[in-house]
């Protein structure tokens, strides 16, 4: 039975409130633009709240994607999304769901007293920056342009840094064995080497187009094949550049809270991840 023959499909999840993302969609031409200026967010279901709560689905990613498929439906491909939206489209979906209000528990630094703060939404979305085109990296008589992490960019950070921690355990596991340096050196290489080339693979994903004085190069391959080949330099540029672009106004998860008992004033960086939705 579909949604428009059931007698109660009127009574299903509505829109709670519209939002505009801060990339504008300039880097999702997927997302259908008469929609952009106002993008429908549903509150969560059983199933979406229940989701978020699994630690697997959420390393991976599939609870995040799942999320949005759900409460955002009129985004086509969620992992395609820049992480600056999908971070914005979390919250509001936290705003639909649980209402304007996080509540946030903080320890006064000075007297130790414990208290609840609460922290608007709509203030947090109306610091999220708009993001226009970046400007390019220059290169000889290149320019390279970078656009924000994309969602699946993240997804994959994150197990990078799994695989980080995994060797980290891994060396030290085998060091506690009486293996040789030799050997413990070599393993470590090895793993180091493969970390290494997922975080330039990521840097490279991040690369939209690179125009030289002929032609606009935007060929996966052909930029890959560039990146391994130019100096470190050029590399590093483009890396500071995505990390510049990516990074979030200090008022955006900077917030002020007054003891009630003392009255002294802490200042604390608080992260509205999606995992700290509950």
């Amino acid at each position: 039975m579909n949604a428009e023959s059931n007698p109660l499909s009127k009574y299903f999840r509505k829109p709670s409130i519209y939002v505009q993302i801060p990339t504008g969609g300039r880097f999702n031409p997927e997302i259908d633009k008469t929609i952009l200026d106002e993008i429908p967010i549903l509150p969560m279901t059983a199933i979406d709240e229940i989701s978020m709560q699994n630690p697997d689905e959420l390393l991976n990613g599939e609870a995040l994607m799942n999320l949005i498929s759900s409460c955002v439906p009129s985004i086509p491909n969620p992992r395609n999304l820049c992480n600056i939206d999908a971070d914005l489209l979390y919250l509001a979906i936290k705003y639909a769901t649980y209402g304007k209000t996080i509540t946030h528990l903080h320890t006064c630094t000075e007297c130790k007293e414990q208290a609840e703060y609460n922290i608007d939404i709509n203030n947090v979305l109306d610091k999220f920056p708009e993001i226009d085109e970046v400007k390019p990296v220059e290169y000889e008589d290149l320019k390279i342009y970078v656009i924000p992490p994309r969602v699946e960019s993240l997804t994959r950070l994150a197990l990078i840094e799994v695989e980080q921690q995994r060797i980290l355990q891994a060396i030290q596991e085998t060091a506690d064995a009486e293996v040789t340096e030799m050997e413990l050196a070599k393993q470590f290489a090895i793993s180091f080497r493969k970390v290494s080339k997922q975080n330039v693979d990521l840097l490279i994903s991040a690369i939209d187009r690179i125009e030289t004085p002929d032609k606009v190069v935007t060929d996966e391959n052909d930029i890959i094949e560039f990146m391994n080949n130019v100096p470190a330099t050029v590399v590093t540029e483009v890396n500071n550049r995505v990390t510049e672009v990516n990074k979030k106004p200090e008022d955006l998860t900077t917030f002020e809270f007054a003891c009630e008992s003392c009255e002294h004033k802490d200042t604390i960086k608080f992260e509205m991840n999606p995992v700290n939705f509950s």
